[in-house]
């Protein structure tokens, strides 16, 4: 069991969190639908369109837009956590802790190319202290195919 503890953050927040994640226009670009959270894991898709393909010869996803999904699934499970930590504070306190989470370091591996219609990424808590914060990370196509994993490291007060 991760540090996030035993004790669950009421719905309510996780509810907020997801509201904020459908809310980012970045995500509505991509077209990345939340279908999964809880403080110790993250899963989310998108549907390939024209727009992400980085190889147009093939067809396929470009590595920014992976890099930025499995940079998103850590994230999330990241600030679910730190949620957790805190889910007695006021919801505006919650929410300043949520804007303050960033990206300290993220680190992809290109498995296989980007190839499909659908695309399922997942994030798992490794670590959540009480200023950095860790997830594992992995992009795989509706075919179960591994494209990518990574690992993120979050700063999350």
């Amino acid at each position: 069991m991760t540090q996030a503890g035993k004790r669950k953050p009421p719905d309510k927040l996780l509810q907020h969190l997801s509201a904020a994640f459908t809310n980012i226009p970045f995500n509505k670009m991509l077209g990345l639908q939340l279908d999964y959270l809880d403080t110790e894991h993250v899963t989310m898709n998108f549907a390939m369109k024209e727009d992400l393909i980085g190889n147009f010869m093939h067809g396929i996803l470009h590595g920014g837009v992976i890099s930025s999904v499995l940079d998103m699934a850590g994230g999330m499970v990241v600030m679910a956590a730190a949620v957790a930590r805190h889910q007695d504070a006021p919801i505006e306190d919650l929410a300043t802790i949520i804007g303050k989470c960033s990206t300290i370091d993220i680190q992809t591996s290109f498995i296989s190319p980007g190839k499909g219609e659908v695309f399922i990424a997942k994030a798992w808590l490794i670590k959540s202290g009480h200023n950095i914060s860790f997830a594992r990370m992995e992009l795989r196509n509706q075919d179960d195919s591994l494209i990518a994993t990574g690992a993120g490291t979050y700063l999350c007060r």
